[in-house]
């Protein structure tokens, strides 16, 4: 219960403080703002004894063979009177108070952030037993506090209560703002520490959604940047730029080339000329249908392009089928923006078999409060419906870095082809941001890391040899990474 003894004295302070902060002359709005935030934040916390929610405390996590140093917490946070989205979050492993929250978001649309607990960049690796854990030594909470949100309702152990599960982009972004206005107000010692929003796949579009609605929402916070991993920022350049990674990526033989080139760039190769998705020419949306049939049967890990498939063939996989059309889709072959994934509840390629089954363990359920009676937890819904509205996120972008304040880094693992380099590089040029250092390559323990391009306000670098899920096949240099980028340190 909130505390009635508040002395006139208290009240004092609240108001000349108040009055300072208003008054200020050499104060911008923003620092006005968060002086009123920072003084209203710690009056609370001071005076109203507001802390964490201990229903939602993680007292034990089965098989985890030593206590863990930090705290964490695992419930459900309000999207709506109706939806109620699964959350974990991990205080950091070192000065909590101090470093920065850090929201992290897995794309799909569809599949779960708890797989970024347990197989990316949380804490935790699930053994192959699927009964036991051990640390994850690049866990991104050793420098900040990280929640991670599953979405949307059927992602994961996340819920509606009327079973109304379809949603879009302009849905699933009041979704998210109002989780993450409902995670501070159980945590409301959070508000106050710089947050930076990061998101996967097709928390491309996610992310600087959320964040512009954080820039213009009625609740007041810290938000500093975002980040986006392997992302979809523009879906014809991504899929433009496909035909380029295949062939240099040694997918495509030389008289494809010269024949898609021929019909679709004028003969001259460059992503100005070239138009391999919206192309009027019949010949060439003829050769690029032709193309992808031959991309399709390959049977390739289009997650991690030279990583064996740990599931198999894909070939006769719907998900796989799916998720290639959605890649190399063309007028030819059309792919629906209404993204059913009625299909399967797995990633192609990837073996989710024992974080599967050590979530689905009655005990876990109830070690992360579930709420009983949920279906199977599994990595990708196999029952949301989502309808994605927007091609390009360069108005969401161009919005936020108004704020001169803002950062953004935008990072490719470079083996990638579902969201390959080559089309988030271009997107990243197409902003005309001020270049401040060219491709320069960045080194962690004395090995080539990647390729970082800085810009005023953003960052866009590679990870040599990463695929879809940077931290997973390479987290020394995810979490190398993500350290300079929340100091503000150069990549040069």
């Amino acid at each position: 219960m909130f505390s009635k003894n508040v002395s006139r004295s208290q009240f004092k302070i609240a108001f000349f403080v108040t009055i300072f902060a208003l008054d200020c002359g050499t104060c911008n709005t923003y620092t006005k703002e968060m002086l009123l935030l920072a003084f209203v934040v710690d009056f609370l916390l001071l005076n109203f004894a507001v802390s964490a929610p201990s229903d939602d405390l993680i007292s034990n996590l089965p098989g985890l063979t030593e206590h863990a140093t930090f705290k964490q917490y695992s419930g459900y946070l309000d999207a709506s009177p109706t939806k109620h989205f699964h959350y974990w979050f991990v205080e950091s492993q070192n000065n909590p108070q101090k470093v920065p929250l850090v929201l992290w978001l897995f794309g799909g649309p569809g599949c779960s952030s708890v797989d970024g607990v347990l197989s990316q960049n949380g804490p935790y690796r699930v053994n192959d037993d699927g009964k036991t854990l051990r640390n994850n030594l690049y866990s991104w909470n050793k420098i900040a506090n990280v929640l991670y949100i599953e979405s949307p309702a059927s992602v994961g152990y996340s819920y509606d209560d009327n079973g109304d599960l379809k949603t879009n982009d302009d849905k699933i972004c009041s979704s998210h703002y109002n989780a993450l206005k409902d995670f501070f107000k159980k945590f409301p010692e959070f508000l106050l520490h710089p947050l930076y929003v990061f998101g996967v796949s097709y928390g491309g579009v996610y992310v600087p959604m959320l964040c512009v609605r954080i820039q213009n929402g009625d609740v007041k916070m810290n938000l500093q940047g975002m980040g986006i991993g392997n992302g979809v920022t523009s879906v014809p350049m991504i899929k433009n730029s496909l035909v380029f990674f295949a062939y240099y990526h040694g997918l495509l033989g030389d008289s494809q080339w010269k024949t898609l080139t021929s019909l679709c760039c004028n003969g001259t190769p460059s992503k100005e000329n070239c138009d391999f998705v919206t192309n009027p020419k019949m010949k060439c949306e003829m050769m690029v249908a032709k193309t992808f049939q031959y991309l399709l049967s390959l049977g390739l890990n289009t997650y991690s392009l030279y990583s064996e498939c740990s599931t198999g063939q894909p070939t006769r996989s719907k998900q796989y089928e799916h998720a290639m059309h959605a890649i190399y889709g063309t007028k030819s072959i059309q792919f629906n923006h209404t993204i059913y994934n009625k299909l399967e509840s797995t990633m192609p390629c990837i073996n989710s078999t024992a974080e599967t089954s050590w979530l689905n363990r009655l005990d876990v359920r109830e070690a992360l409060h579930i709420k009983p009676g949920l279906p199977p937890w599994c990595v990708c819904s196999a029952s949301v419906t989502y309808v994605s509205i927007y091609q390009s996120m360069e108005k969401q972008y161009k919005e936020l870095l108004k704020d001169p304040n803002f950062r953004v880094l935008v990072y490719n693992g470079d083996v990638d082809s579902v969201c390959n380099f080559i089309g988030d590089d271009w997107f990243v040029d197409s902003l005309n941001v001020t270049l401040v250092k060219p491709q320069t390559p960045w080194y962690v323990n004395q090995q080539l890391a990647g390729f970082a391009k800085t810009f005023e306000q953003i960052v866009f670098t590679t990870i040599r040899g990463a695929g879809h899920m940077t931290s997973e096949w390479k987290p020394s240099y995810t979490f190398s990474m993500l350290n300079k980028f929340l100091k503000n340190k150069p990549f040069y």
